[in-house]
Formats: C-alpha cells, sequence, structure tokens
C-alpha cells in the first residue's frame, strides 16, 4: 500500500512542519486551503508551505534497540 497525500503544513523558526489541513487530493487543495486561511486572518505571522506526504506500509524492526533495557523497563509492570 503506497498512498499520496497533499497537506497544508505550518513552519516553525526552523522549517519543521506540522501538517495543520488536510489531507488534500492534490496541491490545488492546500492551494485552496491556504487562500481561505489568508482571507479569515487566520495566518497572521506565520509561514505555510505544501507538504507532500508519501505513507507506505511499516513492519516493526529491532536495528539496534537495546532489548536488555527493553526487557528491564517491561519487567517493571507500568506497560499498559
Amino acid at each position: 500500500m503506497t498512498t499520496t497525500q497533499f497537506w497544508l503544513a505550518e513552519l516553525d523558526q526552523y522549517g519543521n512542519a506540522k501538517l495543520t489541513d488536510g489531507p488534500h487530493s492534490d496541491r490545488a487543495g492546500v492551494e485552496q486551503a491556504s487562500y481561505l486561511m489568508q482571507r479569515l486572518g487566520l495566518d497572521r505571522g506565520k509561514k505555510y508551505a505544501c507538504a507532500e506526504v508519501i505513507l507506505t506500509e511499516v513492519e516493526a524492526k529491532s536495528h539496534g534497540a537495546n532489548e536488555e533495557a527493553l526487557s528491564a523497563l517491561n519487567s517493571t509492570g507500568l506497560r499498559p
């Protein structure tokens, strides 16, 4: 499964994105959302970008996780 979504993303001072409006099926949806935000005065002092997000299935893999530490944490009984 692979899905592409388009989001209006608010950029912080470092250029990191926070998805704020979407998903949209294309960039035009993001541009319309940006226009509406601007016309409603909700974009004051904020910087936005279009984020193209590709969703794919994920398989959990350890990739060198500290198994000893994980076992110790799981044995505490604090895990829900």
